[in-house]
């Protein structure tokens, strides 16, 4: 029987690429929780595939169920699977960043400026502000990414803003969840007047 050996720059190569894909698992996986539909963007797959795919011919190569195909092979394919991973990362970082904004925007919709200044004050002074400056930020990060190498500092600070849009997601979430027992809401184009009675929040006809 065959047995599987690898390098240690192979081996380093690996647990950077499995930790990686571990943390896109992670991803993924909290997108399903907030996208009613589970709907995961079908490049994220695709790279996931393509990743799989580099990491078996390399074991098939170890495992001499094909040919020796040269001393670099291994190390060559292994950085090929590490880039798809990458794409994928940032392609679920991309989706998870536009799913949790839209979820922020729907999540107030049905509020009127006055209803959304009551139930979270700070909305209007520091969050909503905050939102085009982490959308340029994201922009700027996705013209910068260069397939072709790995930017730490870049994937990080990309993920420490998706972070950032989770957080405030929730705390909106919390806000109007601790808020929704004393509101009603009035659908109709005539509710334009809001006023306050006996502590609870009314839309006015």
């Amino acid at each position: 029987m065959n047995t599987i050996s690898f390098n240690e720059q192979e081996t380093a190569k690996i647990r950077e690429t499995v930790e990686l894909y571990l943390f896109v698992k992670e991803l993924l996986i909290y997108n399903e929780i907030i996208d009613p539909d589970s709907y995961t963007f079908p490049q994220i797959i695709n790279e996931l595939k393509n990743a799989y795919d580099h990491f078996n011919r390399v074991l098939a190569e170890k495992l001499e169920i094909t040919e020796n195909r040269g001393d670099d092979y291994s190390i060559k394919t292994l950085d090929k699977a590490l880039g798809h991973i990458y794409r994928a990362c940032y392609d679920a970082l991309d989706w998870l960043s536009i799913n949790i904004t839209q979820d922020i925007k729907e999540d107030l919709k049905s509020f009127s400026h006055e209803a959304i200044k009551d139930v979270m004050p700070t909305y209007y002074k520091e969050i909503r502000p905050a939102l085009p400056q982490y959308e340029r930020r994201i922009t700027a990060l996705r013209t910068e990414k260069d397939i072709a190498s790995i930017n730490d500092d870049a994937l990080s600070e990309y993920t420490q803003i998706v972070k950032d849009l989770s957080d405030i997601r929730q705390k909106i979430k919390d806000s109007v969840d601790a808020a929704i027992p004393g509101l009603l809401f009035c659908f109709h184009p005539s509710c334009l007047k809001l006023y306050r009675r006996s502590s609870l929040i009314f839309f006015v006809m």
